[in-house]
């Protein structure tokens, strides 16, 4: 029963993170610079990334949390290579979205409260290239995690 609530845990995290992501690179952002000028598109992705962000904080100490139940657990504190890959992208992906949160997002709001739009941008497409990036390591991971690819 605890390996039941540790795995949808896990997998609830992952969802949001990964689903959040997938959401917002391949159909928000590109709907918004299709129909949205830049001084009225950064503000609503900022908004956006302001909320979407506080789940992603939740996600990344459950999945934490989860994992590391799952693993040193309480069963057998082993872990098939798959287990280790997945732990070792994972902590990749927390890296990319710490650099994401505390470098490029502050600036972004910094440049948006200034009113430097095209500073906004800069680092707006820094964001963009970085969850791209983190999208394709989450898919990745997800697809060995459940395949038990290695």
């Amino acid at each position: 029963m605890t390996q039941s609530i540790a795995v949808t845990l896990h997998l609830l995290g992952v969802i949001v993170w990964v689903g959040g992501m997938f959401f917002a690179h391949m159909a928000l952002r590109p709907a918004a610079a299709q129909l949205l000028e830049p001084p009225v598109r950064l503000p609503l992705l900022k908004a956006v990334l302001d909320r979407f962000f506080r789940w992603v904080w939740i996600a990344v100490v459950g999945i934490l949390g989860s994992g590391y139940w799952i693993l040193l657990g309480l069963w057998d504190g082993q872990g098939g290579l798959y287990v280790h890959l997945m732990q070792g992208l994972g902590i990749v992906m927390i890296t990319l979205f710490c650099f994401i949160y505390f470098v490029p997002y502050r600036r972004l709001g910094q440049a948006l409260q200034s009113g430097a739009i095209p500073a906004a941008g800069v680092q707006m497409a820094l964001i963009r290239r970085i969850i791209g990036i983190n999208l394709v390591i989450g898919l990745v991971t997800s697809a060995i995690g459940v395949s038990r690819w290695v």
